[in-house]
């Protein structure tokens, strides 16, 4: 009598207790239990091609054994494939094979489908077989996850299917007796390319090629991506091996579906036969199963053997600072000189060096890294390009005055903040010949357009020759690409740094000048009483609107210098003897001028420092005062957005305006500080008498010369502004009468 139907809340417990009501296959006689019925039982031996269906792993501790014969006719590529599955979407059973001679010795390890309570796979064996006329044995049960509850199946059948095929690889065998590269070309460019497939399981295919000592060796190991059909069960690795079986290289593919892309490019210094390995990586599983085969796979290995490419690479090479290139610079600047070079291998690096005739006045040393399109004879590694620039010095004292002593080698912001930047400079003071690190770039992987492979140094005037370590080389020592690149170097003068060292430390300040007339405000007058210049010269310079990490203007995520700006400061002297109130208002304008194509060179930075003449400190007569009120720096850069002015209420409804105005025109890009911004001097810092202004530069775009002009002059206070309704407002004033209130310019009250 067939089971009542039961309910799919109940299903698991029936499951359990099935034995209960036991279904009709399991009154079948139970055949093929052990090796000899295996052998001996026609209905146990299995025909090859034909698959075996309807058999079943019905109780406890259930196996059941097949056996076949191998042809006569078996070559040497010959594939046995055994392929066992339940091809249902559950079952308890973890199905294994193991496969056997016939004397029941176990010719591979054991294979099993874990698949919890997932859909049951394949599980079998694909192996090259070179034994004509043997019998093997086949063994088939479960492998229990739990060994509490054993699996079995009394419902659901398995198949199991043997085949003998050919192997497509047509190098095999060549596990061990490598298949040779034929290479064919003249000149400085061997290659050939030979295809093969991972087609048995734990399969390694081996090959050859000859290399010169002093040549470079490419490798590259491709395979289609097999989608939309399954991966294989392995990634594809590779290895270069040396002439002594040690390995120069390797690496596999991250993922099964992606199609692989492997490579390398390495210097040979041990001349003779170098090998490649390649074979199916299962992520160095501990159950020491080789892995699986996989008749569909095809790969690609391309070998070229290349004569060096890059000039410098003669005996010796220069891939140490002692046998750097270098170019001698004497008498003044104006000086200029350029490396042609390569990375044409894995770890390869470049040393150049200028060595700078003794010099009396400041100068500058300007590089640029530049590709070319010239060489390139292999395709770029794979991966992303991330060249790296480094602009050394030797320091003649110790590691720890590299590292603790500014005027030994300066040290750049972020260094004693920021880990990366520390370790970095301090590993260079670290070397065995301690190095100042006065420039790096990086080449950014996530910006290809980044354009940061550049710097200007400031160079001190110094009374013996100087020299400066260029290094060029790939972040990691994992990417070449054979392609040229030209490294610039000049020595220019800096006549602005020149004479601005040159000023005597007790110079007296510029007067403030007064614009009480005001019929241009809010812009300053015209005129040498009312104008500054200089020039920005050196130096990445600081951040406002640009975002290195964005890839945006030319400095990247991770550039540095040891002098991060050129910083030019004038002092003026505020206006004396004013009758109270004394508050006035501080018109400012600054004005970079263009580049030859028109190109605006950066953005300026004013920092601010008053003297603070209520709060003398001994022997000044005054508190310097940097920062406002919350803490942050008195800083006036341009930025476009609207903002909160300092005399506006942070509830204040429609309190956020342009506190700048950006005008273009007549080859300079000028800034004006706006009536809004009720810019003011407050009385404490003008009976201090003096503010001194720092002028450097931001969203570096270009590292040109920057000439500008600073324009600033004193005017009455308070002024009006227009309101964001169209009418006007003013800035807060004094309350009328007495002279003694308190000030109404609070200009370093930060919103």
């Amino acid at each position: 009598m067939a089971c009542p139907p039961v309910s799919v809340r109940l299903l698991p417990l029936v499951l359990l207790l099935l034995s209960a009501c036991p279904p009709k296959e399991q009154e079948r006689a139970d055949l093929c239990n052990d090796r000899h019925q295996a052998l001996r039982s026609p209905g146990c031996q299995l025909t090859l091609g034909v698959p075996l269906e309807d058999r079943y792993l019905s109780f406890e501790n259930d196996s059941d054994w097949y056996s076949v014969r191998i042809p006569s006719d078996v070559g040497p590529r010959s594939v046995l494939r055994v392929t066992a599955v339940y091809p249902v979407p559950l079952t308890e059973v973890n199905l294994s094979v193991s496969l056997l001679r016939e004397n029941g010795d176990s010719l591979v390890p054991r294979r099993v489908d874990v698949h919890g309570q997932g859909q049951p796979g394949p599980v079998g064996f694909l192996l090259p077989i070179t034994e004509p006329g043997a019998s093997l044995v086949l063994r088939l049960e479960d492998v229990p996850s739990d060994p509490s509850r054993p699996g079995f199946d009394t419902h659901n059948p398995y198949s199991l299917l043997v085949e003998v095929l050919d192997n497509p690889d047509g190098n095999e065998p060549n596990d061990t007796e490598a298949t040779p590269v034929p290479l064919t070309g003249s000149g400085d460019v061997q290659a050939g390319s030979v295809s093969g497939y991972l087609a048995t399981d734990g399969d390694v295919d081996l090959f050859s090629f000859d290399v010169p000592a002093g040549r470079i060796a490419y490798v590259r190991v491709t395979a289609p991506s097999l989608a939309p059909e399954p991966p294989p069960a392995w990634l594809l690795s590779y290895e270069l091996l040396r002439p002594d079986g040690t390995t120069e290289a390797g690496g596999h593919v991250s993922t099964h579906s992606e199609a692989a892309d492997l490579a390398t490019a390495r210097r040979v210094t041990a001349a003779g036969t170098w090998h490649v390995r390649v074979r199916g990586w299962d992520g160095d599983t501990s159950d020491d199963l080789p892995a699986l085969g996989d008749l569909r796979q095809t790969y690609m290995v391309d070998v070229k053997v290349l004569e060096e490419g890059d000039p410098n690479e003669g005996p010796g090479g220069n891939d140490e600072l002692g046998r750097a290139k270098v170019v001698e610079f004497t008498g003044s600047p104006s000086r200029t000189t350029s490396f042609t070079g390569r990375l044409g291998s894995v770890q390869d690096k470049d040393w150049y060096a200028v060595r700078l005739s003794p010099h009396t006045a400041h100068s500058v040393l300007h590089y640029r890294l530049a590709p070319l399109s010239s060489g390139g004879r292999f395709p770029p590694l794979p991966g992303l390009p991330n060249r790296r620039v480094r602009v050394l010095t030797e320091v003649s004292g110790s590691t720890t005055d590299c590292i603790t002593k500014a005027e030994v080698c300066p040290k750049g912001n972020g260094h004693g903040t920021d880990p990366a930047v520390t370790s970095l400079v301090d590993g260079w003071c670290s070397n065995s010949t301690p190095l100042c690190l006065h420039s790096s770039r990086d080449e950014s992987e996530s910006f290809s357009d980044l354009r940061n492979l550049e710097g200007v140094l400031p160079v001190p005037p110094h009374a013996a020759s100087v020299r400066y370590s260029f290094l060029i080389h790939d972040e990691g020592s994992h990417w070449a690409d054979d392609q040229d690149y030209r490294l610039e170097v000049e020595w220019l003068s800096d006549p602005d740094e020149t004479s601005r060292s040159s000023e005597t430390e007790g110079k007296t300040p510029k007067v403030l000048a007064s614009d009480d007339a005001g019929t241009s405000f809010p812009e300053p007058p015209r005129g040498d009483d009312y104008e500054v210049r200089g020039s920005i010269s050196y130096g990445l310079g600081g951040l406002v609107g640009n975002d290195p990490a964005k890839g945006q203007g030319i400095r990247g995520p991770a550039d540095y210098d040891a002098v991060p700006s050129d910083v030019d400061t004038f002092a003026f002297q505020l206006p004396a003897g004013l009758m109270e109130p004394i508050d006035r208002t501080w018109e400012l304008q600054w004005e970079v001028a263009d580049l030859p194509d028109g190109g605006m060179p950066l953005g300026l930075a004013l920092d601010l420092t008053f003297c603070d003449a209520e709060r003398p400190e001994s022997g000044t007569g005054c508190t310097r005062v940097s920062t406002g009120s919350t803490g942050a720096p008195l800083t006036l850069t341009y930025r476009g957005e609207p903002q909160r002015a300092w005399h506006s209420p942070s509830d204040s409804p429609g309190g956020l305006q342009p506190l700048y105005a950006l005008e273009r025109a007549g080859g300079v890009t000028k800034v004006t500080v706006q009536p809004y911004a009720c810019a003011c001097l407050e009385p404490r810092f003008i009976r201090g008498g003096i503010v001194e202004v720092s002028v450097r530069a931001v969203d570096r775009k270009d590292y040109a010369p920057a000439d500008y002009t600073l324009r600033t002059a004193h005017t009455d206070y308070p002024k009006t502004y227009s309101t964001l309704d169209g009418g006007t407002a003013s800035c807060p004033g004094h309350v009328a009468g007495g002279t003694a209130m308190a000030p109404a310019c609070v200009f370093t009250r930060q919103p």
